[in-house]
């Protein structure tokens, strides 16, 4: 008979003698816990933007700019008609096939659900205060109208800035190297002051929340456009980082997702 072990023991088994008193993980969320006694310390930047109109509107802005960059205006995005719950029952993580295309729009698409600006100067994904830490970046190896690249994507241009820097260096980045060869590679950052100025400690922990939101979008999207997509969190840090001209503190890559055509019926 196999015995079970309860999931709190699992970090001893694992561990040995257990997670160490100081372990990181531990330690940062119990630095990020918000109490009724430490509610006011922690709202130095909720009271600065509530004192500042101009400030305010600043935020509601924020974003890389590229401006000195080559840009691409992607097309208008073309919602998919399939309804919700048939998209959530279907959605799977599948590696696409490495050899597919998409298209332009499928890619306008994809990258507005997933960081879009609405008309009304909001996203497509719920942000702790509206700051929206995030920013989109883009390896375009096989998509229709843009040749092999790595790209910034501006929300509020909808348009790919493109960066000095291979696509192919994706591959010495991920644990499976073989997700670089997906016709499109979608990874997303952090700029955690962007909240933390606001939320304190707190903020790094909605930073990685509206990732969550962001990739869900973009999951359900590619479910619902008929396209394989995979998340991946298998990929080396500093090498994304590098890749991408981010100094990995300030801001640094927390998701990636590899998306293209499902393979045929039978292959996977």
């Amino acid at each position: 008979m196999t015995s079970r072990v309860p999931t709190i023991q699992l970090a001893s088994v694992v561990y040995g003698d257990g997670v160490a008193l100081d372990d990181p993980a531990e330690t940062y969320h119990e630095a990020a816990k918000l109490y009724p006694s430490s509610a006011g310390a922690s709202a130095r930047g909720i009271r600065l933007l509530e004192q500042h109109p101009d400030l305010q509107l600043s935020v509601a802005r924020a974003g890389r700019r590229h401006s000195q960059r080559p840009r691409l205006l992607l097309p208008e995005p073309v919602w998919p008609r399939a309804e919700l719950g048939q998209a959530l029952v279907t959605r799977r993580s599948r590696a696409p096939a490495p050899d597919s295309r998409l298209s332009l729009v499928e890619l306008a698409t994809l990258t507005c659900a997933l960081n879009g600006c609405l008309s009304h100067g909001r996203r497509t994904i719920p942000s702790g205060g509206a700051l929206y830490p995030l920013e989109l970046y883009v390896f375009a190896n096989r998509v229709d109208g843009v040749p092999a690249s790595v790209h910034h994507f501006d929300p509020f241009g909808r348009c790919l800035e493109r960066l000095p820097a291979d696509p192919a260096l994706l591959t010495a980045a991920l644990v499976d190297p073989a997700l670089a060869r997906a016709p499109l590679v979608m990874a997303i950052a952090g700029v955690f002051w962007r909240s933390r100025f606001k939320y304190g400690q707190r903020g790094y922990r909605f930073t990685l929340v509206e990732a969550g939101h962001a990739m869900q979008n973009a999951l359900l999207t590619a479910a619902a456009l008929g396209l394989a997509a995979l998340p991946i969190g298998g990929y080396y840090d500093s090498v994304v980082d590098g890749i991408l001209g981010l100094n990995g503190v300030d801001e640094s890559t927390v998701y990636l997702l590899a998306v293209g055509r499902a393979e045929p019926e039978g292959t996977e």
